[in-house]
């Protein structure tokens, strides 16, 4: 039997942005002040059920792409959107994610002083780290 080993990502294009990144320090600080300009996108699958940021959505990368159009009118109010997956790596669902939809809103003239992508730096991993004691990190 063949097992298919196509990577998730291979149907979709790259992306072209390179969104910057933002501490889990100012981060939480700014959770911690009930900073509203901010929304968190978790873009883990099955595995946003072990922990996960208080607040955040889940938007699974796999399935991220194809329903792009109708979620930068839904994000964009916000004027950052922090995405992240287990650890943000340089080519991590979350900094992929985070790139197809900073170009979403470069293709639509959104300017980064309306809304602008950012990826956790670390990930759910290093925000574990640095906070599995804290009220913002939730534990299924």
């Amino acid at each position: 039997m063949a097992t298919d080993t196509t990577i998730w990502h291979a149907a979709f294009p790259s992306p072209v942005s390179s969104p910057n990144r933002i501490s889990r320090e100012e981060l939480h600080a700014r959770l911690a002040k009930g900073d509203r300009d901010i929304q968190v996108v978790d873009v883990r699958r099955t595995d946003f059920e072990l922990a996960f940021i208080k607040g955040a959505i889940n938007l699974p990368a796999h399935s991220f792409y194809p329903t792009l159009s109708g979620l930068v009118p839904i994000l964009y109010r916000y004027k950052q959107v922090v995405f992240h997956c287990q650890s943000c790596s340089a080519t991590g669902r979350g900094v992929r994610a985070a790139g197809w939809f900073q170009d979403a809103l470069n293709e639509q003239g959104i300017k980064a002083d309306v809304c602008e992508a950012l990826i956790l730096d670390g990930g759910i991993k290093g925000w574990v780290e640095e906070y599995k004691e804290d009220p913002w990190t939730i534990f299924l």
